[in-house]
C-alpha cells in the first residue's frame, strides 16, 4: 500500500477533486515557452488549479514518488533548454527589427519584461512541488507495473523502455481505488502531456486498455492543465 489508512481517509473525508500529475506535466511550467505546444490558455489554468490547491481546500494534488524522481533527474536540462529558446527569439526578434528598421521601419523593440521569466516559472514549478502529496513507492506497484510492461498494456510499448511510466500510472490507479473505496466521490484527474504514450496513434483517444483501467477507479486523462481544470469542473 502506497499511502497509510488514515492519510486515505483523511482525504476522501476533504471530498474535494484530486489531481494526479506527471513528470511531463510539472515541467511544462518552465519548458520553452517559444514551443508552440505551450499556450497562455493551459497556463493560466495551471495557476487557477495551483492557488486551488495551495488553499487547503479546493483541491489535492498527487505526485507519485517516480516523478518526483524524475523532476529532480530532468529539471536542470529542461531549464536550459528554456533559457537556449528564450534566448534565441529575442536574437531573432532583435534582428527583424533591426532588417525592418534599415528600410525605414520606426519604433523601439522592447523584449526587456521577458528577463527573469524562467526564474519566475521555476518559483512556480516549486510551489507545484511544495503542495504536492507524495505517494511513496512500494512493491505491489512496482510489480504491476512490471507486468504492465511484459503484457504490454499503456503506456507499455513493445520494444520501449516503459517501466517509469508504468509504475507512475500503476501509482495513481492504487491510491485512487483506495480513495474510491474509502468513500471520495469528486472527480480524480490524471495530468500527463506526454499524449504519444497515452493517446492511440494520431488521434485524441486512449486505448482501451488504460480507458478501461481509468474507468474501474473513475479517474479521467487529462493531456495539459487546461483539459484538467475543465474535468475537474469546481476549480
Amino acid at each position: 500500500m502506497s499511502l497509510a489508512p488514515d492519510a486515505i481517509a483523511s482525504m476522501a473525508a476533504m471530498e474535494v477533486p484530486v489531481l494526479c500529475v506527471d513528470t511531463c506535466t510539472v515541467l511544462d511550467v518552465i519548458r520553452d515557452i517559444t514551443r508552440d505546444t505551450i499556450v497562455v490558455s493551459d497556463a493560466k489554468a495551471g495557476l487557477a488549479l495551483l492557488s486551488a490547491a495551495e488553499g487547503g481546500t479546493g483541491l489535492i494534488v498527487l505526485m507519485a514518488e517516480q516523478v518526483n524522481l524524475e523532476l529532480s533527474a530532468n529539471l536542470s536540462e529542461v531549464k536550459q533548454e528554456a533559457q537556449r529558446g528564450l534566448a534565441k527569439f529575442r536574437s531573432q526578434a532583435q534582428r527583424i527589427h533591426d532588417v525592418a528598421s534599415a528600410y525605414g521601419a520606426r519604433g523601439v523593440l522592447a523584449t526587456n519584461h521577458l528577463d527573469g521569466h524562467i526564474g519566475r516559472a521555476l518559483a512556480v514549478l516549486h510551489r507545484w512541488t511544495g503542495v504536492a502529496r507524495l505517494i511513496p513507492h512500494n512493491d505491489g506497484v512496482a510489480s504491476r507495473a512490471f507486468r504492465r510492461v511484459n503484457e504490454p498494456r499503456t503506456p507499455a510499448r513493445r520494444g520501449k523502455e516503459s517501466m517509469k511510466d508504468c509504475v507512475v500510472i500503476e501509482a495513481y490507479l492504487e491510491v485512487a481505488h483506495q480513495l474510491r473505496a474509502a468513500g471520495l466521490t469528486k472527480p480524480i484527474v490524471f495530468s500527463s502531456s506526454n499524449i504519444r504514450e497515452y493517446f492511440e496513434p494520431s488521434t485524441r483517444h486512449l486505448p482501451a486498455d488504460i480507458a478501461a483501467d481509468l474507468a474501474a477507479v473513475q479517474m479521467d486523462y487529462a493531456p495539459n492543465f487546461g483539459a484538467a481544470r475543465h474535468l475537474l469542473e469546481t476549480i
